[in-house]
């Protein structure tokens, strides 16, 4: 299980990474964002998804590598197997939805000044975020046999989806195209503000950051226990 120890590790540090990215564009500006700081470069934000987020996702890549790779050498884990076969497929999915339509919808939509188009890929990115979500939860379910273990994890997931899902799709609705000129050509650029101290957003971030909270205790949990079997099996031998 050294593999798979090694994943789950990886895995928390993700989380753990994509947690600072999300707190550390909610702090410094005092809950309030909006296009402009997040797309300058010398923002809180920008300089954290620029360096960490990247970070985040190779991780989350080798946790998957690893543990589904390891899943194959356990005997009477079918059920682990399919769960990690299938978090790997999610984050394709994911990839393929945010690299793949969008960002060319988002392009299309910038170019020809249609809103329409714009808030459609911003619902396509919000839907696919729900893929992520659940990769954490489908990587470890298997290996955490125990009902309050697995109940946590429910709980993390479901808080997570209502939370996370609320917080990227309520802005949707608020965005606007603005005009600008770059190099003679007309584009339309998504203007946006977000109140996240105002309702409904505290009542969302309530729910996600402790369900993410809650995941990264159970990884915690989970390989420590990987850990003190290993060594157990260690000094039997």
């Amino acid at each position: 299980m050294r593999r798979t120890r090694i994943g789950l590790s990886a895995m928390l540090l993700s989380m753990i990474l994509s947690e600072v990215i999300s707190l550390g564009s909610l702090v410094p500006t005092g809950g309030r964002l909006t296009s402009e700081n997040i797309a300058s470069p010398f923002s809180i934000a920008t300089i954290l998804v620029s360096l960490l987020e990247p970070v985040a996702l190779i991780l989350e890549i080798i946790a998957i590598v690893l543990i589904t790779s390891d899943s194959k050498r356990l005997t009477g884990a079918s059920v682990h197997r399919r769960l990690t076969f299938a978090a790997g497929v999610l984050f394709i999915a994911w990839a393929a939805l945010n690299f793949g339509v969008y960002l060319p919808l988002s392009l299309l939509g910038m170019k020809t000044g249609s809103l329409q188009l714009v808030k459609l890929a911003l619902a396509i990115k919000a839907a696919a975020a729900l893929f992520q979500y659940s990769i954490p939860f489908l990587l470890v379910y298997g290996i955490a046999r125990n009902g309050k273990t697995r109940l946590a994890l429910w709980a993390a997931l479901i808080a997570i989806i209502v939370g996370g899902l609320g917080v990227v799709a309520t802005p949707i609705v608020s965005v606007r195209l603005e005009p600008i000129v770059v190099s003679n050509n007309r584009l339309y650029v998504p203007k946006y503000e977000v109140d996240y101290t105002s309702w409904p957003y505290p009542v969302f971030l309530a729910l996600s950051h402790p369900g993410g909270i809650l995941y990264m205790l159970v990884y915690a949990i989970t390989i420590t226990k990987l850990r003190s079997a290993s060594n157990s099996n260690t000094n039997a031998g």
